[in-house]
């Protein structure tokens, strides 16, 4: 065989050109870019007529296909006959003689369709037999195999038909020269091109480039080498292609292809290099993640212009403190990535609160900048990535490895909800009988709203049976209202209490402007034991809603206003959970009674070491793990999660805290408790055994919502006690008759 040009000018070829399944489109799209019009054969292969020049830039820039296969023939087979034979008389008709010599090496790789009941290794053998019996019948010897092949041979069998290929592409295109370092399931690079395809990358002049959960950088790295204008096929242009030995191979139009591709990049990484490049960061909250990043930087060549990439150890939870003020004239930022699946996670019911957490947090970043911001996030579910707030979002269905995969992509949807408190106008109401409701309504979200916008709050109670005539809780939470009932005493006959709860029910609605499916009713009675936690209902329908932080960010939370008496929020203690998030930093959390763990975010939030959630309930626990999810925590040992009795745990743990948050119920007597629980009753001992883990410098915030409750003397004598109440009522409280009291403790 010859490697000079032989090759007519213009002569094209019917190729194959293979990838992934679920990358055609991307393919197609990358192909297309090159100017080579292709047709979707079937799953995972595309058809083109190309000539040699366009087989040449396939394998050399194509950053998404896998192959690039010269079909050899095909024939029908039936499945009830021997596949091996009949492959063998197949592989016969094709002339391997006029392919390549003796003196050349080959290699069959096979694939068999999962339909085809067919020994792989025997069948393969066939292949072999047959190219070496027609050698060996012409020049009486045949060539070598080799697992470094001048020639590869690709066979396919189907349920119906079997196809040779010659593998002008030798080893996959798919693989490239950077993968230095590697984390777990680390993202297949042709599925990263893939992935930027999908969103346009090659034609979008995006002016910044963010991962927040990076891994190992394949999808940074794929952007830049995109940017660079980097042909991936240079990592083996030296000797790994499968055209080397072809008879069309002509070596001078190769090397001056190579030699194009080499000055084109080292030209665009010097401009880039200079400062022509888009803003890059790179987040993970592992190390060895952003250490292998950095090696992978490096091994991909990008080493020049590494300098102007901001690569950090950072959860999610802390990406809008890492971007606030870059943010600003950014006009058309790209945010992609992989996260984890379950695996680097931990739980699969965490996936979904992260997915809406990270939706939450760009909304957030992005309410007053006019830029279009392009979303991308990998999920192994697709209704994970439903949450995820996109503008006409598309979905790429592919594969990463063997696990199926689902890429949600599109524009960024603004934020258009507008919390209730902050849209509120006063406005003439009129509503018979209920008039004076109304009016001491809008009289309260009035002086509110001033208040609620200067602390950045929209979670608040608007209403507490100001009026003795409308016995009820009006409470805001975002965009929804939150109506509890007072039971009327039986002195109220029960249709006058009923008349009265509508027109409560209709003034909210009027003075709010909300519509019924924004409004949830609930009565509230005396409860007895843990009643207050149990589930009232099954709708199990979240929404989220957040609260400013220490660090004026915002907390996000679940609620559920249908299922249980309590939402999962207490709004009461909005102040004190920023209380503790404020002396959080660097500190080691305890927060016993726990219930959906959010002074344990505030806490994580402020910069905790660790934080402890102890709570009889595993559901509230397990509720409190989605909100740090929510809130791009991660699933680290430093933050537990504990179902337990309060007084058995804390009597044998010896671990030491610096914080303590304690909020008990007024009384319990779960079934899971042994015994009951009186707040009056039991607080000394209760107290005591926490003192006994505060460290010497340490705090223990003590709190509960019995109005007639008196902090027995005991405490007051043996611990320096503050009384901190006046601090934590919020300003939708009336602090002349406080909802709880509360109070610093430490030791003398």
């Amino acid at each position: 065989m010859t490697d000079s040009n032989t090759t007519p000018v213009g002569q094209t070829f019917h190729i194959v050109i293979t990838c992934a399944d679920g990358l055609e489109i991307p393919l197609q799209t990358e192909l297309a870019s090159f100017g080579i019009d292709t047709q979707i054969e079937r799953t995972g292969r595309l058809m083109a007529t190309l000539t040699l020049a366009q087989i040449y830039q396939v394998c050399l820039w194509s950053r998404v296909a896998s192959r690039v296969l010269l079909p050899l023939g095909k024939k029908n087979i039936n499945p009830e006959y021997d596949i091996a034979d009949q492959l063998y008389t197949f592989a016969k008709t094709v002339k391997w003689t006029q392919l390549f010599d003796l003196e050349q090496t080959f290699a069959i790789r096979l694939t068999l369709d999962k339909r085809v009941q067919a020994n792989q290794q025997f069948t393969m053998l066939r292949v072999k037999d047959a190219i070496a019996d027609q050698f060996n019948e012409q020049f009486g010897r045949r060539p070598n195999v080799d697992k470094n092949p001048d020639f590869g041979i690709v066979a396919t069998v189907g349920d119906k038909q079997a196809e040779l290929y010659l593998d002008l592409s030798g080893t996959s295109l798919h693989r490239r020269g950077y993968r230095a370092a590697m984390t777990e399931a680390p993202l297949k690079e042709n599925l990263a091109a893939a992935l930027l395809y999908s969103v346009n990358f090659h034609t979008t002049q995006f002016d910044s480039i963010v991962d927040p959960m990076c891994g190992s950088g394949t999808l940074i790295i794929e952007a830049l080498l995109m940017s660079a204008d980097y042909a991936v096929g240079l990592d083996k242009a030296d000797s790994q292609f499968g055209f080397y030995a072809w008879q069309h191979h002509d070596t001078a139009l190769w090397e001056r292809m190579v030699q194009d591709a080499q000055t084109r990049f080292h030209h665009r990484l010097n401009a880039m290099a200079n400062g022509e490049m888009p803003a890059v960061f790179a987040f993970d909250m592992d190390s060895g993640a952003v250490r292998a990043t950095h090696k992978n930087l490096i091994a991909a060549g990008l080493t020049p212009i590494i300098n102007r990439i901001t690569l950090q150890q950072r959860s999610l939870a802390t990406l809008n403190l890492a971007l606030e003020k870059q943010v600003n004239g950014w006009v058309n930022p790209l945010f992609i990535t992989n996260p984890p699946y379950g695996e680097r996670l931990g739980e699969e019911e965490l996936i979904k609160p992260l997915y809406q957490g990270l939706g939450k947090k760009l909304q957030a970043l992005f309410a007053d900048s006019p830029a279009k911001v392009t979303l991308g996030v990998l999920a192994a579910k697709v209704e994970q990535a439903d949450v995820l707030p996109l503008a006409e979002p598309k979905t790429l269905r592919c594969h990463n490895g063997a696990i199926t995969v689902y890429f949600r992509y599109g524009e960024l949807l603004k934020s258009k909800d507008t919390p209730v408190i902050t849209r509120f106008e006063k406005r003439e109401i009129a509503v018979e009988e209920g008039q004076d409701f109304i009016n001491r309504l809008q009289k309260n979200l009035t002086n509110l709203r001033k208040l609620a916008h200067k602390q950045a709050v929209t979670n608040l109670r608007v209403y507490d049976a100001d009026l003795p005539d409308f016995k009820v809780a009006v409470d805001v939470y975002g965009e929804f209202v939150h109506v509890q009932e007072y039971a009327a005493p039986k002195s109220i006959p029960l249709e006058t209490a009923k008349k009265r709860f509508n027109l409560a029910l209709h003034g909210v609605r009027e003075a709010l402007q909300v519509n019924r499916e924004q409004v949830f009713i609930k009565t509230r009675a005396r409860q007895s034991g843990n009643e207050q936690y149990e589930k009232k209902a099954n709708s199990g329908k979240f929404h989220v809603v957040s609260e400013p932080t220490a660090n004026n960010q915002r907390a996000y939370f679940l609620v559920n206003f249908s299922d249980y008496l309590d939402t999962g929020l207490f709004l009461d203690h909005r102040s004190i959970r920023k209380i503790i998030a404020e002396n959080a930093r660097g500190k080691t959390v305890l927060n016993l009674f726990a219930y959906t763990c959010t002074a344990s975010v505030h806490a994580a939030l402020g910069g905790a070491k660790a934080v402890t959630s102890v709570d009889l309930s595993q559901n509230y626990l397990d509720w409190g793990r989605k909100n740090f999810a929510l809130n791009g925590l991660p699933d680290l040992p430093s933050y537990q999660f504990i179902a337990q009795d309060i007084f058995e745990w804390i009597k044998s743990n010896t671990e030491q805290y610096d914080v303590i948050f304690i909020d008990p119920p007024t009384f319990s007597n779960s079934k899971k408790f042994q015994g009951t629980f009186d707040v009056q009753r039991d607080h000394v001992p209760l107290i005591n055994r926490a003192m006994n883990r505060l460290s010497s410098e340490g705090v223990l915030y003590f709190s509960n919502n019995f109005t007639k409750f008196v902090l027995d003397d005991e405490i007051n004598n043996r611990y320096h006690v503050e009384e901190m109440t006046n601090q934590t009522i919020g300003f939708d409280f009336d602090s002349k008759r406080p909802i709880h009291q509360s109070w610093a403790i430490r030791h003398k």
